[in-house]
C-alpha cells in the first residue's frame, strides 16, 4: 500500500519551490510593458523561451548556416521571402561499447527531418501567425539494449520514438502571437517536450539522458517529447520581458502518434494532461551572462498500474501521476556575441509519482564552454553527470540465469529489481563549415539497466550532423 501523505508530501516541495519562483519573477513587474517595443538587434523569436522580437535584451541568436549555397541558396531566400521557409537536416550518431555491459558492440543511428514554417503575414496578410509541419525518417538500432541490457538510457539520443521508419510526423501546428509575442498561443499535434522541463542546451552531449528533457520525463505517457506529439493547446504569456507562464493541455496516449505518427485514435487517449510552468531569465552584468531559471507541474489525469501487484495477483491501479521539476542554467564567462557563447553551468531535478514510474526521480549537473578558442566561435565542449532513481519494484531487463543465479527457495519466482544508475557524458562540437558539425563522445554507465549486475560500461561515439 503507497501511504497518500508520502506521497503528497514527495510532490508538496516541488510545489513550493515553484511558487516561491513565480513570486520572485513577478517583482520585475514594475519593467513597463512598453519595453517590448524596444528597437535593437534581438534575438528570433523561437517556440522555447521566446524573447519577443526588437528587443536588444539578449545578444542576437547565431544565423542558421547551411551546407548548400549558390543557386539553391538563392532559390530558398526567394522560398522566405514569399513566406515559405524550409530546412532539411540529416543526423547521424555511432557508438560502440569498449568494455563492460554484457557484450561488445557498435550500432548506427540516424535521421532526416524536413520541416516546413509558414509564414502567413507574408502569405495572406494574416500578421503573427505561422504554421509548421515536421516529417522524420530514422534508422538504426538501440546500444542500450544490444550491449548494455538498459531499456532506459540509450547512447544515441536519435534513435527512439518512432524507430525505424520510413515516414513519421512529428509536428503539425498553428501558432498566433500577440503583443510583440508576449502572448503566444500554440495548437496542433504538439508536446509539452518543447515548453516544460527542458533546454536546447542539454542536447549538445549525445547521449539520452537529458535531451532535450530528463529522461524520467519522458517514460511517462503524459510527457511527450520529439517525436512523438499528441493533440494540444499551450499558452505563453510574458508579464515583463525576462518572466514568462506557460499553461498546457495535452491529451495522454501511450501511443503519441505511433509508428508513423498519424495514429491520432481516440481509443488510444487514456486522458488529459495539465501543465503549468514559469521561468526567470535574467540578463547580468556589461558582459550579458544571460540566464534561465525554471520551475513546473505536470498532472496526467489517466489511469496508472502500481509497478507491484496485489497480493492476490491482480493489478492495482490509480488515477493521476504527477511530474515536478526545477531546473537552471547559467552564463558565467562570456565568449563572444552570441547568446550560448560563454562558459555556462546548468543543472536540474525531477520527480515522478514513485509507485507508479518506472523512473521516480532524476537529477544532473553539466558544464558548456562554448566559442573558447578565438576564431572558431560555434565549437563548444560539453559535460553531463546524470543520476537515476527507479521506481520501487521496477524489473531489471536483465535477469540472472539458471546457470548463474540459484533463487531464494522460499521466494523461487522474485525478479532482479533495478534502483539506481547513473551517466558521465563528454563531447566537443567541430563546427566543420556552415552546415556540418561533428562531435566525438564519451560516456560512462554505473550500473547499467539499474540492476548493478551489468558490469559498468565505457561507450566512445562520433555524431554529425548536416543542415542542407
Amino acid at each position: 500500500m503507497v501511504n497518500r501523505n508520502d506521497a503528497v508530501g514527495q510532490a508538496a516541495w516541488p510545489f513550493l519551490a515553484f511558487v516561491l519562483l513565480v513570486a520572485a519573477m513577478m517583482m520585475p513587474v514594475m519593467q513597463s510593458w512598453a519595453q517590448s517595443t524596444r528597437t535593437g538587434p534581438g534575438a528570433l523569436p523561437e517556440i522555447l523561451n521566446a524573447i519577443p522580437p526588437g528587443t536588444d535584451y539578449y545578444p542576437p541568436q547565431p544565423p542558421v548556416t547551411h551546407l548548400l549555397q549558390g543557386e539553391i541558396g538563392r532559390w530558398r531566400d526567394a522560398l522566405a521571402a514569399r513566406g515559405v521557409n524550409l530546412l532539411i537536416d540529416d543526423w547521424s550518431e555511432f557508438a560502440g561499447n569498449l568494455s563492460g555491459g554484457t557484450r561488445k558492440a557498435q550500432d548506427f543511428a540516424g535521421q532526416v527531418a524536413v520541416e516546413i514554417d509558414l509564414d502567413w503575414d507574408k502569405i495572406l496578410h494574416i500578421p503573427d501567425f505561422t504554421t509548421t509541419i515536421t516529417a522524420v525518417q530514422r534508422h538504426g538500432r538501440r546500444l542500450s539494449t544490444d550491449a548494455l541490457q538498459d531499456g532506459i538510457v540509450n547512447p544515441e539520443q536519435i534513435y527512439g520514438g518512432g524507430g525505424n521508419v520510413v515516414i513519421h510526423l512529428v509536428y503539425f501546428y498553428a501558432q498566433k502571437k500577440w503583443i510583440h509575442g508576449r502572448v503566444i498561443l500554440t495548437m496542433g499535434r504538439y508536446a509539452p517536450g518543447p515548453d516544460f522541463d527542458s533546454s536546447p542546451l542539454q542536447c549538445l552531449v549525445m547521449g539520452q539522458a537529458t535531451c532535450s528533457q530528463p529522461r524520467a520525463t519522458t517514460l511517462t505517457d503524459g510527457y511527450s517529447s520529439w517525436p512523438g506529439t499528441v493533440w494540444s493547446a499551450m499558452l505563453r504569456v510574458r508579464p515583463t520581458i525576462p518572466t514568462y507562464l506557460t499553461f498546457g493541455a495535452y491529451e495522454t496516449s501511450p501511443l503519441k502518434g505511433g509508428t508513423a505518427g498519424t495514429d491520432w485514435g481516440g481509443d488510444h487517449i487514456t486522458g488529459v494532461t495539465l501543465a503549468i510552468g514559469g521561468g526567470y531569465e535574467p540578463v547580468f552584468g556589461p558582459h550579458r551572462l544571460n540566464g534561465h531559471y525554471k520551475a513546473g507541474m505536470l498532472w496526467d489525469s489517466s489511469p496508472h498500474a502500481y509497478n507491484v501487484p496485489a497480493a492476490d495477483g491482480t493489478t492495482r491501479w490509480r488515477h493521476g501521476q504527477m511530474i515536478s521539476y526545477i531546473a537552471f542554467d547559467q552564463m558565467i564567462l562570456r565568449n563572444g556575441r552570441y547568446s550560448d557563447s560563454g562558459v555556462i553551468i546548468q543543472g536540474g531535478y525531477t520527480h515522478v509519482t514513485s509507485a507508479i514510474s518506472v523512473v521516480s526521480d532524476q537529477a544532473y549537473v553539466g558544464i558548456l564552454d562554448v566559442g573558447q578558442f578565438p576564431g572558431r566561435p560555434r565549437d563548444a565542449l560539453g559535460m553531463t553527470w546524470s543520476t537515476l532513481r527507479y521506481g520501487p519494484n521496477v524489473k531489471s531487463i536483465w535477469q540472472p540465469s539458471a546457470t548463474s543465479y540459484t533463487p531464494d527457495p522460499l521466494v523461487p519466482s522474485v525478479p532482479l529489481l533495478a534502483s539506481r544508475e547513473s551517466i558521465f557524458d563528454i563531447t566537443y562540437n567541430f563546427h566543420i563549415r556552415d552546415g556540418i558539425d561533428l562531435a566525438p563522445d564519451f560516456q560512462y554507465f554505473w550500473r547499467p539497466g539499474g540492476s548493478g549486475r551489468v558490469p559498468n560500461a565505457t561507450i566512445l561515439g562520433i555524431n554529425f550532423h548536416t543542415i542542407f
